[in-house]
């Protein structure tokens, strides 16, 4: 189904008539707690409105970096939706997208700076076909157990792949110029010639905003970016696990990257649940798209019992009723089906969450990866 032929209105009397959009949060406790999206888009417009109907909510704040390729309909019709809600950003200079991930931290990046001056408790980084899988009643409850814990991909055999970066270009601290120069860092003439440990994991991610504002006004990033931020292979799954995991920037809720050879701390990573098959008979939608098992109608009855946050993913053009009839269900359950409470010991036996909690009272930060 083509976005020509999606023949709707995007005026905002039309968008918001598809969809309750709730002009106060439902919860005080929502209230309290606001959240924030950075979301990569290309296609699907009805799709991606269905799912702002679910992730919705007026304290929480929207930013899209739209793909420079797509089609000039499925642009306008996003910056429609902007239009009508305040807490909708885009980021206005504009950059391709593609498989290969190039520019998709950079929209990131550009989102962090857009909503710095916002007030939010946890970033999601997400994609154009990261479905939500919790209400944002559930993130919340959720969200307040990591208390600022960064819910990352390491460890992970999947995203052990070979790292292909540009290794002309200097590594060290000193050529990254991370530092400003009211840092004692700064004038560390050791460390400026050390090189960053250069990490691999997934661009999904959960990160609170002390985090995000220690990136945007404490440090520097913009030269790795701009090095990382090419079209080689896997090239948005560098920075932030790079980032998150160096023991030299310590980012608020920083991991050391030696805890990626445990796969236990990928085992608790909630941001977005992916179904890895290349082969169709390992789907159980029985449809594979580059190694990875697209949702079916077949799925849904799986992904309600699924603990993560969001779900990758459905795609229109395979089972577009799938992901329409996935949606109408996390509408009910938004608004219509009573709460049902969050399983608080599972998340909090994650072993992201305990890590920082040990951080807190143990020095040797290594030996901690060993205890977990």
């Amino acid at each position: 189904m083509s976005e020509v032929s999606l023949g709707f209105s995007t005026s905002c009397a039309h968008i918001k008539s598809r969809g309750y959009y709730p002009d106060k949060p439902l919860t005080e406790e929502e209230a309290n707690f606001p959240l924030a999206f950075s979301i990569n888009v290309y296609t699907d417009y009805l799709k991606l409105e269905q799912q702002f109907a679910i992730m919705y909510a007026p304290q929480n704040h929207y930013c899209y970096g739209i793909d420079k390729k797509s089609d000039p309909i499925f642009k306008t019709k996003v910056y429609s939706l902007a239009k009508c809600f305040p807490n909708i950003y885009i980021v206005k200079n504009e950059k391709n997208l593609d498989h290969s991930g190039v520019n998709g931290n950079l929209y990131n990046y550009e989102c962090m700076k857009l909503l710095n001056d916002k007030n939010y408790k946890y970033l999601f980084l997400l994609q154009n076909d990261d479905a939500p899988l919790k209400t944002d009643l559930e993130l919340v409850k959720i969200l307040k157990i990591y208390n600022s814990t960064i819910d990352m991909n390491i460890g992970d055999p999947i995203s052990k792949k070979p790292i292909i970066i540009n290794r002309r270009k200097s590594l060290k601290f000193k050529a990254l110029k991370m530092f400003k120069k009211h840092d004692k860092r700064y004038h560390n003439k050791a460390l400026g010639k050390t090189k960053i440990k250069i990490q691999k994991g997934l661009l999904q991610a959960t990160i609170s905003k002390k985090t995000v504002d220690y990136i945007i006004n404490e440090i520097n990033i913009k030269k790795l970016l701009d090095i990382l931020n090419t079209k080689k292979p896997y090239s948005d799954e560098v920075l932030w696990p790079t980032i998150f995991t160096n023991s030299y920037l310590q980012v608020p809720g920083w991991q050391h990257y030696l805890c990626n050879k445990r796969a236990i701390f990928s085992k608790h990573y909630m941001t977005r649940k992916t179904i890895f098959g290349r082969k169709r008979k390992k789907c159980i939608s029985g449809f594979s798209r580059n190694g990875i098992c697209i949702l079916g109608i077949e799925s849904l009855s799986t992904i309600k019992e699924w603990p993560h946050f969001f779900a990758n993913k459905f795609r229109s053009s395979f089972d577009a009723g799938a992901s329409m009839c996935w949606l109408q269900y996390m509408y009910n359950k938004k608004f219509f089906l009573p709460f049902k409470e969050i399983n608080e010991n599972f998340y909090m036996r994650s072993s992201l969450i305990k890590y920082q909690k040990l951080k807190e009272i143990r020095k040797n930060h290594v030996k901690i990866c060993k205890m977990i």
